[in-house]
């Protein structure tokens, strides 16, 4: 079986290729499902054929049933779309040639290839038809690189497609529509959805009115023709509601090939859940023992803004101009008032703090950062401001605020500056939180913060910096290459930790004492004996003035 793509990758159409062994994967795992005896009885969609990845070894799985090529019912075996009239051409090109060799009459290929592609816009294209397999990889486009005319049109069409998201998003809605009560769905594509804030809708659909009979998460392998910079998985999704889901992580196709995955057969490193996550819930793990773990870890703690009063989770700050309003040069050139010492995620190393000397305009009111700066009191900052008014006023902020065509897109909080927080760098290995005590600087667009008004800041520091903290967010975050994780606040608003008032004296002392630890390993030893405590409700000692009390 030859799927190789003869390209291997159309930027125009976001057009990437797959893999043989991964074509004959899912091909497996959507016949299982579906319990289907024979390709030729079944009516089937790929929604974005490319070069023939999926395409060619269906017909090859039909040719090895010898149908009869007179027969009309084949007409309707293959719906094949593309927007490529390119890619069209040359599937039907390969699939002439395998059906000449397989002996089909040419009035009878001529008539089978007319109806089998579509040289189309799938997520336009308007048809009622219902198939018993959909099969494909969708293109990988975001949201940003469409037309404005096709973001309109799909948003317009589609309640799953959102700003930010991929396209493979309302491929998936659309396909899912298309599925016959016996219907088997399966894609490979990306797997930012099932854990970004922008996939709650599909996952909600999916979870509503689907059943996931597997999912395979690959983002760490490389299952296509050549390498991309992907997040891949696979899923196969049906109509049985109510049985139970297979998964399971790849983490090396070298060392665990797909075979090691396959469902119904012994061995199989492929984990049970009898029910899979929920609604929006965000589809944390595919192992469940993990999954139990997890439900239970928050089930004993909070979250950590409901872990102490006043406890909050913020971002720094945006510009919209980081070139105009960031760069460490401007010391000379603008009036000191007027620039705020901001640190960015490669200022924070090990939980340390190791500022640049980088500084942000400040067009905020010295006293009021509710009002913008006079710029009159300070000649230098308005006359660099106004050597860039062209480029700052072209932005959406300021020609929502014409008047305040100087601010930055995000407003800069005094209070934020003048607080102890915590800083966490958006993506990281993990643990990497430092602790800004005096309230000196201000965090850029790409580092989290958190302050609280209970907590005492260098305890919460060690907690958060601790291996525990870390893998609930590696289970929340979708990952990068390199094994790096998002500390957007998204994820850390559902990561879990011990309630301040849960902690003794002595235990808020041995954690403040780790403060400035170098590595973890320590940090882990103090966090886990406190958790292992909680988990098992033992009695705890708290100091209210004078007094001791057990609870």
């Amino acid at each position: 079986m030859n799927t190789k793509a003869t390209v291997p990758v159309h930027r125009a159409t976001g057009a990437v290729f797959t893999r043989p062994e991964v074509v004959e994967y899912m091909m497996r795992e959507v016949r299982r499902a579906g319990q289907f005896r024979k390709w030729s009885s079944l009516k089937i969609l790929e929604p974005s054929c490319g070069d023939g990845a999926f395409v060619l070894p269906i017909v090859d799985a039909l040719i090895a049933e010898s149908p009869d090529w007179n027969d009309s019912a084949l007409d309707g075996f293959l719906s094949a779309f593309d927007i490529s009239g390119q890619s069209i051409g040359r599937v039907k090109a390969a699939v002439l040639a395998k059906l000449k060799d397989a002996g089909c009459p040419e009035p009878a290929a001529k008539r089978i290839l007319s109806r089998w592609f579509f040289h189309e816009d799938f997520l336009l294209y308007e048809t009622s038809e219902k198939f018993d397999v959909v099969i494909g990889n969708p293109p990988y486009i975001r949201f940003d690189n469409l037309s404005k005319e096709k973001q309109l049109a799909y948003k317009s069409r589609y309640a799953t497609f959102s700003e930010r998201c991929d396209i493979c998003v309302p491929f998936f809605e659309r396909s899912l529509s298309l599925l016959s009560e016996r219907g088997v769905f399966s894609f490979i594509c990306s797997n930012r959805f099932v854990r970004s804030s922008y996939g709650k809708r599909l996952r909600t659909l999916i979870s509503d009115s689907y059943h996931v009979a597997l999912y395979l998460n690959m983002e760490h392998t490389q299952p296509f023709e050549i390498e991309v910079s992907a997040y891949p998985a696979i899923y196969v999704i049906d109509r049985r509601v109510g049985r139970i889901t297979h998964s399971g992580e790849v983490t090396s196709l070298e060392t665990t090939p797909l075979k090691m995955f396959r469902t119904g057969v012994k061995g199989s490193r492929l984990s049970k859940f009898d029910k899979w996550y929920r609604g929006e819930e965000a589809w944390v793990t595919t192992n469940s023992a993990e999954r139990s773990e997890f439900e239970r870890i928050a089930s004993i703690f909070p979250t950590i803004e409901c872990s102490g009063a006043g406890t909050q989770i913020g971002i720094g700050v945006a510009s919209g101009a980081d070139d105009i309003y960031v760069d460490p040069q401007q010391n000379s050139e603008i009036e000191r008032d007027c620039l705020l010492p901001l640190v960015a995620s490669e200022d924070i190393r090990g939980g340390r703090i190791e500022w640049n000397n980088r500084y942000m305009l400040n067009p905020y009111d010295q006293n009021d950062d509710r009002r913008m700066r006079d710029l009159s009191k300070y000649p230098k900052a308005g006359a660099y401001l106004m050597r860039h008014a062209d480029r700052l006023k072209s932005r959406y902020c300021a020609r929502m605020h014409p008047d305040d065509w100087y601010r930055t897109l995000d407003r800069i909080s005094y209070g934020t500056l003048r607080a102890s927080k915590l800083l966490l760098p958006d993506i990281q290995l993990g643990g990497n939180v430092a602790l800004d005590e005096r309230g000196e600087y201000y965090p850029h667009h790409n580092v989290y913060w958190i302050t609280s008004q209970s907590w005492n800041l260098r305890a919460l520091c060690v907690i958060m910096r601790s291996s525990f903290v870390t893998e609930q967010l590696r289970r929340l975050s979708v990952q990068m290459r390199g094994g790096s994780i998002r500390y957007q606040a998204q994820n850390l608003r559902k990561v879990h930790i011990p309630a301040w008032e849960s902690l003794t004296k002595e235990e808020v002392e041995m954690l403040g004492g780790l403060y400035g630890e170098d590595g973890t390993s320590k940090i882990d030893e103090c966090v886990e004996l406190l958790v292992e405590r909680l988990r098992n409700k033992q009695p705890r000692k708290f100091v209210v003035q004078e007094f001791d009390f057990d609870v």
